[in-house]
């Protein structure tokens, strides 16, 4: 089955012309571009603007599309609200773009970056040469000339602390009552969370999710399939032969072990099973143990999940709980499952305006800005010309006297994303002086600094105490906003590990935090363990180093750990 990991909110119409894009996409000789607007080129409608509580739009369509695509965007996030509390999914600080474009404006764009990348015809590629004897058979090859472009009609690119979406869209044609949220996207939305949710949580809702149909005011779940189509119409006709539940503490530490079958079919038991969890979370008159169920899935984000944790949730210890959940089975598999919001979905007014050069040239020099990563990693030889296309854009504000925080904050991340760091600093202090709010650039500056402190370090060949403060400063404001990022409690890590300072316990909690946060980032606990060992703090040092074991991927990362653990005394003692 074809995926398309970078389309967010799609209207069916367009299926059909996205696959087209994909299967393009994976023909041989054909390169898939991310959009390329290149403003001189597309004569049409001004650009215009809003803002919500959500995010920020930027459009070329008409009002009434603009304001038909971001209300089904509204009423959609609003539905999901009952499935998926927002407090179980990822949050920026930085508002989420929308940029739509008009379907009849994307040829005029497309014709001049064509131009701009191969200076030369855009024709199919010729048929391959094979090699007739040893070798690698039916390796092609095609000459940059011969390349056929393509452009991707609607993506989702993302930052670290941010995300934006683009939409080639079809005035007039749009049914917003038959868009979606795609399930990539609300993976997305799951899988960045932090604290990061529990495995079987992610892993029963991205199975339930597709299954969900989304109407004006309902979302429909119909019947479960429990394990297979077999076992689900043997359930139906008895429900006695349905198989056993696996053990509860086992199931939510994501073993699947104790089914004692193929790896595969231990898999699709221990997913049937957090997938039937979440229906009976949601399943009732008024959802009864909705407001317990999400409570259980908050704190398994911190808390180990144990059996005293699931009494204080949801009331019910391990055997309870499984004669609950079993209970519920046969009707799962029988009767669909109506949800509705408690009362009507309000949408925020929509204030839509010619939207001023330097908000045209920040929100779009932004997304241009994601793209160069994207071509960077599937075409390094055209990243050059996405590099050049952003920075054009950005300064054409900049170079009107335009001083907004948030395009100097722009500026410099296009200029480290380019490989610039020189060129990135001045524009990321000027966006530090004027307190921007996004984290990235918080972080981007302290690596900076830091970077350019041990190139000159003070006594002994470590940091100062001054040079540790100007570097921790923006790490900690990095810190107070959102997302979290692992990068940040990683380098005040490094920051100690390099400072003439001796930290204390105090000091050194942020980093337990930042484990608490990620707690399966392996560079992370690394990097605390070994501070909390070489400080003195056994006790913390051996937690994070149990914890390093669990989560290591391959022998040398357990390696690592356990040369730490030998190092630790015999019978650790709080200090």
């Amino acid at each position: 089955m074809l995926r398309f990991p970078h389309r967010l909110l799609l209207p069916l119409a367009f299926i059909a012309w996205a696959l087209g894009s994909a299967r393009a996409a994976d023909e041989p000789g054909v390169v898939a571009l991310p959009p390329f607007m290149v403003e001189e080129a597309a004569k049409g409608p001004p650009w215009r603007y809003a803002e919500s509580p959500d995010f920020e739009i930027l459009s070329r369509c008409n009002d009434a599309t603009t304001r038909s695509m971001t209300e089904a965007y509204h009423r959609l996030h609003r539905l999901l609200d009952l499935v998926l509390p927002e407090q179980f999914r990822v949050r920026h600080a930085v508002k989420k773009t929308m940029i739509y474009y008009d379907e009849e404006l994307r040829p005029a764009a497309s014709q001049e970056i064509i131009a701009q990348l191969l200076r030369g015809k855009n024709e199919a590629p010729p048929r391959p040469d094979i090699s007739p004897g040893g070798g690698l058979r039916g390796l092609r090859s095609y000459p940059p000339e011969s390349r056929r472009i393509t452009f991707l009609p609607n993506m989702r690119l993302w930052d670290k602390d941010m995300m934006a979406v683009f939409a080639i869209v079809r005035n007039g044609d749009l049914d917003a009552d038959r868009m979606f949220l795609t399930p990539d996207y609300v993976g997305y939305l799951l899988r960045n969370r932090t604290p990061t949710l529990p495995a079987w949580f992610i892993a029963g809702f991205l199975s339930l999710y597709p299954q969900m149909k989304f109407e004006r005011e309902t979302i429909t779940i119909p019947a479960a399939e429990w394990i297979s189509p077999g076992e689900t119409y043997l359930l139906k006709a008895d429900p006695k032969t349905a198989r056993p539940l696996l053990p509860w503490a086992a199931f939510l530490r994501g073993d699947n072990s104790a089914n004692n079958q193929t790896k595969g079919e231990n898999l699709r038991v221990w997913a049937s099973q957090a997938e039937l969890f979440i229906r009976w979370g949601l399943e009732g008159k008024g959802s009864p143990r909705r407001e317990g169920f999400w409570k259980f899935i908050e704190r398994s984000s911190v808390d180990v999940p144990s059996e005293k944790l699931a009494e204080e949730c949801l009331g019910l210890d391990f055997a309870a709980l499984r004669e609950q959940v079993t209970a519920f089975l046969p009707t799962a598999v029988r009767k669909e499952m109506t949800l509705r919001p408690e009362s009507a979905i309000k949408l925020p007014p929509l204030a839509l305006r010619l939207a001023t050069d330097g908000e045209i040239a920040r929100i779009k020099g932004d997304w241009e800005r994601l793209e160069i990563n994207y071509v960077r990693q599937r075409y390094p030889d055209l990243a050059t010309k996405y590099i050049e296309q952003a920075r054009r854009t950005l300064l054409r504000a900049y170079d009107r006297n335009d001083r907004d925080p948030r395009l100097l904050a722009v500026l410099g991340l296009c200029e480290v994303d380019a490989g610039n760091d020189a060129g990135a600093r001045d524009y990321l202090e000027a966006a530090a002086r004027l307190e921007i709010v996004r984290p990235r650039v918080w972080l981007e500056l302290a690596r900076l600094r830091l970077a350019e402190y041990l190139a000159a370090p003070g006594a002994q060949g470590k940091l100062s105490a001054g040079q540790a403060v100007d570097v921790l400063t923006p790490l900690f404001i990095a810190r107070g906003q959102k997302p979290p990022l692992p990068e940040v409690y990683e380098m005040i890590a490094d920051v100690w590990s390099q400072c003439v300072v001796t930290p204390t316990r105090g000091h050194l909690a942020v980093l337990a935090e930042g484990v608490n946060q990620f707690p399966r980032r392996v560079s992370l606990v690394q990097r605390a363990s070994v501070l909390f060992l070489e400080h003195g703090h056994v006790i913390e040092a051996s937690s994070f180093i149990e914890l390093g074991l669990r989560i290591a991927p391959d022998e040398n990362e357990r390696a690592r750990f356990s040369e730490l653990q030998a190092r630790l005394p015999v019978e650790p003692v709080a200090k």
